[in-house]
This record gives C-alpha cells, structure tokens and sequence, in this order.
C-alpha cells in the first residue's frame, strides 16, 4: 500500500494519540467512536494540515489505514458492519509502556514496523510502499548534500533523475515525505538566512533509539547486519534491490549510517575499534574518509 499517494494525511502523531487511547480499551473502539473523542488539534500537525473537522476526520481515516498496514492496528467489522479498531496483541505492551512525555519509542517502533512490512513485501514480491522506498533511498544519499525543502529548488531533479518519482511525485506528497522522517528522527532542518532551508538526512536519532536492541559487543560485520534486521530502511540489501538500478550509491554501509555511528562515538555511546585485517573489515565512509572497523561495542551509558 502507497502511503504517500493514498493516504498523505497519516502522520506519526496520530498513529501515536490513537494508539494510547486503544491501548486503554482492550476490547476495541468504533471508528465513529474514536472521531468523537480524538480532538483535532491532538490529530494534526497544524503546520501542514488544517484543523477542519474534515480534515481532522481525514487524517484520522489515512492513519487508521496505516497503521493497520503496518501492523499495528486492527480493524474488524462488528456484528453491526461498523469498523472497531485495537491495537495488534504483539504491540499491547510496547504501548502501554509508552512514557506519557516521550515519543522516542514509539517513533522508533512506528520506523521498525515501517521496515519489517517493506521486507515482507520484496520478499513476497510486492511493491513496498512509496515511504519505505523513499525512506530507504534518502538515507542512502550523501548527507553532505542535503536537499532543499522546496521540491522546486533540487528534490523534483533528484527524485526524478534517479527514477524515484514512483516514491515521492509532486510538492504535496514532498511535504508528506518531509513530515514523515523528521518524525521518525531520521532527517532535521536547517534554516540558511531568511530564505533557504534544507532537509538534513542524519539517522543518529534513530540509531540511538534501537541501541538496547543491539548485541553489545560483535564484529562489525554481524553487527551493523542486525541493526539492518532491526530498522531495514537504514539500507537493508532487500530493500536496497527493490530501488530503480542506479538510484543510489551501492555500499555496505552507507554514509549517513556511517555518520551516524561516528557521532554517537564522539558521545561515547559506541565504540568503533580498527581493523588491521583489511579482508575482514566493515568500512565506513563520509565524503572523502574512510574507516576500517574490525568490531562495535555499544557502552553501558547508552542503555
């Protein structure tokens, strides 16, 4: 399912204030329902999105639609033909245990099923939707060259010069896009004078976030093959196969990972030891240098 095109309202937000309330009614809650009782400004990101009750109710809609394609929402027909919807029992407890003051976690489950659902699809030889695809593409980009957030001043060219138009086609589903990683804590902004602002790809957020998740000491190799398990969008090969051929720079590791994993060195989160076997190193790179890591450990104050 195309998230982009059909369903450009879905926002991460409203998948998170819809989840907390179903994780508070086991038994389910009809979509009329949860239009009543969700106000519009918790729904929509006031930025991009009007507050209309129509728009409201639409954004609503969209991210019921996905979530449920991502596995985190379930939608049955009731004895009466109305919709109730519940959270999917493997993600129960990860909701519950949501912090009432802090999304990180659920941003970070929201990117991982993100993922999954996009491997599942290449696997069974299905398109994965337009988002995971454009997902996958961007973070494969030099973050050194950031993009401008006006489609008209670079996006619409680099999109469309790597046969990426599929993914993100027009200034509208531009600004869905943009909405999308900088929630999921893979992209920020920066303001360049009064009057450029550029979108800066830069995973660190959302590496830090899965950090527990990750062995705490491994060769590199098998270490940065699990975080791809883990968030596949961070260049997971499967997902890097199903990208038009040549859209992006084929490496193991890509640069913004590669920048990523640096700066959580520098904060001394990870440790990222060299190799003096050069057959057996995994090789990082940004711009023009280059490491060889030979193993990773994530220290204790990360957890």
């Amino acid at each position: 399912m195309d998230y982009l095109k059909q369903h450009m309202l879905a926002s991460v937000p409203a998948l998170m204030v819809i989840s907390r309330y179903l994780s508070m009614h086991a038994d389910g809650v009809e979509e009329k329902e949860l239009q009543k009782v969700l106000r519009p400004e918790a729904m929509a990101d006031r930025r991009d999105v009007s507050s209309s009750d129509d728009e409201a109710s639409n954004v609503l809609i969209s991210s019921l639609s996905v979530g449920e394609d991502l596995g985190l929402l379930d939608g049955e027909r009731s004895g009466r033909g109305r919709r109730v919807w519940k959270l999917q029992d493997n993600v129960r407890d990860d909701i519950g245990c949501l912090p009432s003051a802090d999304s990180r976690s659920f941003r970070s489950l929201v990117l991982r099923l993100l993922g999954v659902r996009a491997l599942e699809d290449v696997r069974a030889g299905n398109k994965p939707s337009d988002l995971a695809l454009a997902l996958t593409w961007i973070l494969l980009r030099d973050p050194l060259e950031p993009l401008s957030l006006s489609w008209a001043k670079g996006p619409e060219a680099a999109f469309e010069n790597a046969g990426m138009r599929n993914a993100v086609e027009n200034v509208e589903q531009w600004g869905a896009f943009r909405r999308w990683v900088r929630s999921l804590g893979i992209a920020t902004v920066a303001q360049v004078g009064r009057q450029e602002a550029y979108l800066l790809v830069d995973p660190t957020t959302a590496l830090l976030d899965v950090l527990d998740r990750l062995p705490k000491q491994e060769r590199a190799e098998q270490w940065f093959r699990r975080l791809h398990e883990i968030l596949p969008v961070l260049g997971h090969p499967i997902l890097v196969s199903a990208l038009p051929q040549g859209s992006a720079r084929s490496q193991a590791i890509s640069a913004s990972l590669s920048l990523a994993a640096q700066k959580l060195r520098r904060r001394g989160l990870l440790s990222l030891a060299p190799s003096a076997d050069a057959s057996a190193a995994t090789v990082l790179g940004i711009g023009g240098q280059s490491w060889r890591i030979g193993d990773v450990r994530v220290a204790e104050v990360a957890e």
